[in-house]
Parts: C-alpha cells; structure tokens; sequence
C-alpha cells in the first residue's frame, strides 16, 4: 500500500493538472451501455465508457491510452466514464485511470452491487473511508486485490477514478 501511494498521487496530480479539459473530437459520442457490453463480450462490464482519444501512445509517466487488454471482465469499469489510461507495474499490478460523471456515493453504490454479483468480498471497514468526496474501496477474490479510489471535483461536477488490480501472490 505504502508503494501504491506514490504512483496514486502521481496519476491524480497527472489527471488533474496534466490533462486540463479535454475536448471530445468532433463525431465522437459516448458509447451505450450495449455497444459497450457487447464490446467487452460480458455483461459484467457495464459503465457507458468512452475511451480518451486525444492522445495516442504512452506519456512521461508510461501510461497507455484506454483500458488495458488484461482488464478483468469481472471487474465493472465506472458508470458513465471515460477511460484516460493505464500504467502496468509489475510488483503494484495495473492501475487504469477513469473521470465519471457520478458522484463517489453513486460509484460506491454500483461497486458494492457489482463486485458482490461477481464474486468479491469487500475489505471491511472500507465504508469508514468514503464519502461524498470521494474515498477509497477494496475487494478480494481468490487471490486478487482490486481497489478503487476516487476524488470529487467540485469546479467540474467530476469524480476522478483511480482503479488497480492484481494477484497478491
């Protein structure tokens, strides 16, 4: 955790200042939630999704733009969002990055009725860190970890997402 800390900041700080307002090119319109599942091939998936196209590649920090090939299809992706990117480090796992129109609750909400359905366990005490502007969630299953924090931004009515998962072998 001590070493996740770091690299969260480092993706807030990014998103926060490096990002500015990204403009949606013209033409581009936010997937539905269907074209979005049968994208993804699960119904496990089932957040209105747009990927950040405007910029390709990786970035100084590493990060590769959209949702990473090995995104765990029984981990939802945020309800109405869009993916910014993700960062691979092997010993901390994958860390995608996501702003969303909803507020943290209504994210924690989703999170709680979705990772449940799929099979993960909550840490517990985990409703102790959020609120309404933002806070940080848990879940294990078999031997996966996957966490999510999130932080509200008042100025643009937006939640910043920070997502990680991996194996704690």
């Amino acid at each position: 955790m001590k070493k996740l800390l770091p690299v969260v900041l480092a993706l807030f700080l990014y998103i926060g200042f490096g990002c500015g307002k990204n403009q949606e090119p013209a033409g581009e319109q936010q997937k539905t939630t269907s074209e979005s599942k049968s994208e993804n091939k699960t119904p496990e998936n089932t957040g209105d999704v747009k990927k950040d196209t405007s910029k390709t590649g990786g970035n100084e920090l590493g990060m590769k733009t959209g949702l990473p090939a090995d995104f765990p299809k029984d981990v939802p992706v945020p309800p109405n969002s869009i993916c910014h990117g993700s960062i691979y480090n092997q010993s901390e796992g994958t860390t995608v990055t996501f702003v969303s129109k909803d507020k943290p609750m209504n994210i924690v909400d989703f999170y709680k009725a979705e990772m449940s359905k799929n099979g993960f366990v909550q840490e517990q005490g985990a409703d102790d860190m959020v609120n309404d502007k933002g806070g940080m969630l848990k879940w294990n299953k078999d031997k996966r970890i996957v966490e999510i924090m999130m932080s509200f931004k008042s100025e643009t009515s937006e939640t910043d997402i920070v997502l990680s998962y991996k194996d704690s072998k």
